[in-house]
């Protein structure tokens, strides 16, 4: 997936940030924070819709916080930009837009992995997974990429 490590670095020179506070706010995407059983998030810890009511938004659970809410705002924002034209359609691979999608959140947060590879050898992925801050969840699905 190095064509989303290449968009990842540059949005990063683009704006000067990884924030996806800040991205949000130069992208002009609302970030609405709703209680968790919303019917807005559909059953997700975070959603991002492309036009409610004329504008972009993503809804998050608001009882997150620190990097874990981070990390879902940064998938959110892989959707935003990685997917801006898929149809509505039954025959997309959701499996494999959520798996970009996590992917551009660790490239968007730092996460190399060819970069750290000596430093994580020998660990589990929970190990991994808090040794570089991210949920453990969305890592182990990119195990098999």
């Amino acid at each position: 997936m190095i064509w989303i490590n290449d968009i990842v670095d540059g949005i990063i020179d683009m704006y000067n940030t990884n924030s996806p506070y800040e991205l949000c706010r130069h992208l002009n995407i609302r970030i609405q924070k709703l209680e968790k059983n919303s019917y807005l998030l559909n059953g997700n810890d975070s959603i991002y819709y492309r036009n409610y009511y004329g504008h972009e938004v993503i809804f998050i659970r608001n009882d997150l916080y620190g990097y874990d809410e981070e990390f879902k705002l940064r998938h959110e924002l892989g959707h935003a930009i990685l997917h801006t034209s898929i149809p509505s359609s039954q025959y997309i691979n959701y499996g494999k837009l959520e798996r970009q999608a996590n992917y551009f959140a660790l490239a968007l947060k730092g996460v190399r992995f060819d970069l750290i590879k000596n430093e994580i050898e020998g660990m589990t992925l929970e190990q991994i997974a808090s040794y570089i801050e991210v949920p453990y969840e969305p890592l182990s699905q990119l195990t098999s990429l």
